[in-house]
């Protein structure tokens, strides 16, 4: 029984992220094809539930603030910080603020309600809407990679070559799967975790919290649908996988001054070895079939559905919020265009007409704040080489404020908040002049047009 789990549910989850299907003449990964269903079929329901999620969200939320219950597991899916309590409570207000046209007349609700503005956020072609369908079917089916062997079975496989290109232990293989597959966070906690366990030192922390704690397949599945490359997924991942690695391998041979080789206080060094009585391969199915003989199916699908609860409610308001206040100063206000000035003419120079380069160059710097902005501000360029270069830039440039830059913050590794700038300055350079000539191939094979 558990080399069947392993291999077909493994296989399956493989078929459901990375394989392309033809439905209706279209071929896209089958994410793609179920948002497609609901926005043609059950839109006006599914809005009505993202609506009603919004009102539980806003409740539950202001309620929690004032009282607490025995139950755990409420508390931690309720309970939240000042800031965070504000985001959700505002970003629910948003949408239910779009769905109903509240406030239409007045002149704040006319921004907020603009097209360009909020209603890029939410509504018939939104951004949540598509968010809302992408997280709840891709994170219930996202255990089928993640949680029936196919991360130890690849990260143990994987390992000898990771040491060699990466100079980091073998076992960092399975923080980069993690990431991958599941979310970017996810990868960040599990290094910290390593870190202080002794399994890395600092400078190998901080190469893998730094370099391979991208953002999951799920969330990838969601910004492609956005920027309409669902039909091309696979190289829409691809090209963040590529040049992920590219700078991972840059990342790795730096001096890194601040991040010496020392362990963390009170640990031992630690190593993961390959018994000597066994192949690399057999040793790497045993651990895979062994993680799928301890996985029950019933636990799986409890905690799924509880992470769509996290996502719906600690995550999608935030996105709302961020959002729709980025737009609204990059539409009524000349910030993000005064930032990026010097991105226009680099875009110009590439090829890219003016109206082009001037979406795209506040796109470049927008990410910093969250990985969904570019996608945003990008969104409505009619250049499909513009929209995959931003597209993937937004998730090779790794941190955000909203997320995963304020995580790294928080590790045992020492990073602080100029570091973090650092990070996502010098993964956008080096992206950059990597994306520019992946796209012009893509171009030249007619897989995106310029």
């Amino acid at each position: 029984m558990k080399h069947i789990k392993f291999i077909f549910l493994s296989l399956a989850g493989f078929i459901f992220f990375l394989m392309p299907i033809e439905l209706n003449n279209e071929s896209k990964i089958m994410i793609s094809h179920i948002v497609d269903v609901v926005n043609n079929h059950l839109f006006d329901p599914f809005i009505l539930m993202t609506t009603i999620m919004a009102w539980f969200v806003l409740i539950m939320t202001l309620l929690f603030t004032v009282i607490s219950t025995k139950n755990q597991w409420l508390n931690d899916l309720f309970k939240a910080s000042p800031l965070n309590v504000f985001l959700r409570v505002s970003g629910s207000f948003l949408y239910l603020m779009l769905m109903n046209e509240w406030f239409s007349h007045t002149s704040i609700g006319s921004v907020i309600l603009d097209p360009y503005t909020g209603g890029v956020m939410a509504g018939e072609g939104g951004l949540l809407t598509t968010l809302y369908i992408t997280f709840l079917v891709g994170i219930l089916a996202l255990p089928l990679l993640t949680h029936f062997g196919v991360v130890e079975f690849l990260g143990t496989l994987l390992g000898p070559v990771v040491v060699k290109v990466f100079k980091v232990p073998g076992y960092s293989t399975i923080d980069a799967i993690a990431s991958f597959v599941g979310d970017g966070t996810i990868g960040i906690v599990v290094t910290d975790q390593q870190y202080q366990r002794g399994y890395y030192n600092r400078r190998e922390a901080y190469i893998i919290a730094t370099s391979f704690s991208i953002v999951g397949i799920a969330f990838a599945a969601a910004v492609a649908e956005e920027l309409s490359f669902g039909h091309i997924f696979p190289v829409f991942y691809g090209a963040i996988v590529l040049i992920t690695i590219i700078l991972a391998f840059i990342t790795s041979r730096l001096p890194l001054k601040k991040f010496t080789p020392t362990y963390y206080a009170g640990t031992t060094p630690k190593t993961v070895d390959v018994p000597t009585d066994q192949s690399l391969i057999s040793y790497s199915y045993q651990l895979a079939i062994e993680q799928a003989s301890r996985v029950k199916i019933v636990d799986v699908i409890k905690e799924a559905v509880t992470n769509v609860l996290n996502i719906y409610i600690g995550f999608l308001p935030i996105i709302m919020t961020v959002g729709t206040l980025s737009l609204i100063v990059a539409e009524y206000t000349a910030f993000f265009s005064v930032i990026s000035a010097p991105f226009i003419y680099l875009y110009e120079w590439f090829g890219y007409g003016a109206e082009t380069a001037q979406l795209m160059a506040p796109a470049t710097l927008a990410g910093f704040a969250d990985m969904y902005l570019p996608a945003l501000f990008i969104t409505n360029a009619t250049s499909e080489a513009s929209r995959f270069f931003i597209g993937v830039l937004a998730f090779t440039q790794l941190v955000f404020l909203s997320e995963t830059g304020m995580i790294l913050v928080k590790t045992k590794i020492g990073l602080n908040f100029f570091d973090i700038i650092k990070v996502f300055l010098f993964r956008t350079l080096l992206s950059i002049p990597l994306l520019y000539l992946l796209t012009e191939v893509l171009v030249y094979f007619n897989v995106i047009s310029f």
